[in-house]
């Protein structure tokens, strides 16, 4: 062996690179609901305990079909799951569809995204059929904070229909604290009272609920459904006598709108001359007097009333006048603002016209 021989350096082991280590991904931050994420607009199923139309938590909820028609009326416009209250309320047989008054939905939104939770502004739009022109119709909104207890509050002032057949109605308010919501809407003949149930009971009224589930909202506490305000009567500034013919008039237009709900007849025509359809009345301004004898040219028994609509037969005889030189026969104009003369005979009351 050679003595100097270098043996050669052992080679160092190749070892595999180390791994770079993959982060772990960063969480998505969750909101104060700490729920499930948002989801889109929901359709509402019918909730067969609350006797509603009910849309689980979402952005939006839509009656979707549920709501189409009032009671049984003709033309195919039976209410599905009639009739769709929290109270059992009653709507009016009279009429026939999408010829009469009747509530066809209901949506419930709001403008942000998310689903509809505790403190947000929501809208309701009720897609509606009003007859005639719609000025005989009024529409009111209603929301209940628990849905198994309703305890009503109105929302706004009662509004106008806008206009002849399908229309779109809404009203604003903020979502109080509660976990299942609900709202309503009625539309009516002419100006119904309210009950004890936030119904109204005329022949051709409907009254519609909607159910919503709403998400907590931790930094709400004890909140008080907020409405968009209404405009009040006494809003203008012109002074005391300006507000008592203001409120006269109003008061007037009300009694009116009263009787047409309780009637059980509408003419073939509104006050704008638009046809009504189908099962409307006898004629226009045509009624039965306390006599059964309907009133063309006054009679020596015959009253009149001068005003926009025709009130019931009652109302006219209690309250009118005898013919004279500024009503002569049924349908004349009279005084100012549309009004017309409408008759009725009223027998037993000739010996005060004598």
């Amino acid at each position: 062996e050679n003595p100097n021989f270098t043996p050669p350096p052992t080679p160092a082991p190749t070892q595999s690179p180390t791994p770079v280590p993959t982060p772990v991904p960063t969480p998505m931050p969750t909101d104060a609901n700490d729920g499930p994420p948002p989801s889109p607009g929901g359709v509402a199923s019918y909730d067969e305990v609350l006797g509603a139309p009910k849309c689980s938590f979402a952005s939006s909820c839509d009656s979707g079909i549920l709501l189409n028609g009032r009671a049984n009326i003709n033309n195919n416009g039976a209410e599905p799951n009639q009739p769709n209250t929290l109270n059992t309320c009653t709507d009016g047989l009279f009429g026939s569809y999408h010829s009469d008054e009747s509530i066809d939905k209901i949506v419930v939104s709001k403008a942000s995204g998310g689903d509809l939770t505790e403190g947000d502004e929501v809208t309701i739009t009720a897609t509606i059929w009003c007859w005639g022109s719609g000025t005989s119709d009024r529409i009111d909104f209603y929301y209940a904070a628990d849905a198994s207890q309703p305890a009503w509050t109105q929302i706004g002032l009662r509004k106008v229909c806008p206009g002849p057949g399908l229309q779109t109605v809404t009203a604003q308010f903020v979502l109080p604290q509660g976990s299942t919501q609900a709202v309503r809407a009625n539309l009516m003949y002419g100006s119904g009272t309210a009950g004890v149930n936030s119904c109204t009971s005329g022949s051709w009224d409907d009254t519609d609920d909607l159910v919503i589930s709403v998400r907590p909202n931790p930094s709400i506490q004890g909140l008080v459904a907020v409405a968009s305000p209404g405009k009040s009567k006494h809003d203008d500034v012109q002074g005391a006598v300006v507000y008592a013919e203001k409120d006269a008039a109003a008061d007037m237009m009300e009694k009116e709108l009263q009787e047409l709900n309780q009637s059980t007849e509408k003419p073939t025509e509104d006050d704008d001359g638009n046809e009504g359809g189908k099962d409307k009345g006898k004629g226009k301004g045509k009624g039965k007097g306390k006599g059964g004898e309907s009133v063309g040219t006054a009679s020596a028994t015959a009253k009149y009333v001068c005003t926009k609509r025709r009130p019931l037969t009652e109302n006219i005889c209690d309250e009118g006048s005898f013919a004279d030189d500024t009503c002569t026969s049924e349908g004349q104009s009279c005084r100012r603002e549309g009004k017309k003369c409408w008759f009725a005979d009223c027998d037993g009351d000739e010996e005060a016209n004598e």
